[in-house]
């Protein structure tokens, strides 16, 4: 058996091995385990959407730029609403009306995770 001490030595020939140390950001956004909502009804929904809220506050608060605390506080913010918005069709209407600006969203925080994981390459 083999028991690493975390240090590592390259072998002749072999890359520079760099190690570092992730940020706040990074070690939370690798605690998501994403689930999807259970049972069929909307106040599953809205438990699932207010079960998401801790970690984005956290992962807002731990942004590695205004850019991506911008979009992150934007998710924090539909699920607030998600959460507790009890009307299916208004909730409806609230999603098709900011979709566009959420897939624009989306990439922007791909982009910082991205650099995270690039980041401890």
């Amino acid at each position: 058996m083999v028991v690493s001490l975390g240090a590592a030595v390259p072998t002749s020939g072999a890359a520079t091995v760099r190690s570092a140390s992730p940020s706040a950001f990074c070690s939370t956004i690798y605690t998501y385990h994403p689930t999807t909502p259970t049972g069929t009804n909307y106040a599953n929904y809205r438990k699932w959407a207010k079960s998401y809220l801790p970690f984005y506050k956290k992962l807002a608060s731990e942004a590695p730029n205004s850019a991506t605390k911008k979009v992150l506080n934007e998710i924090v913010t539909v699920l607030k609403y998600e959460s507790s918005q009890k009307n299916v069709k208004a909730l409806g209407l609230y999603v098709a009306k900011n979709q566009k600006y959420w897939v624009k969203a989306s990439k922007s925080l791909a982009t910082a995770i991205i650099s995270c994981a690039k980041s401890l390459a």
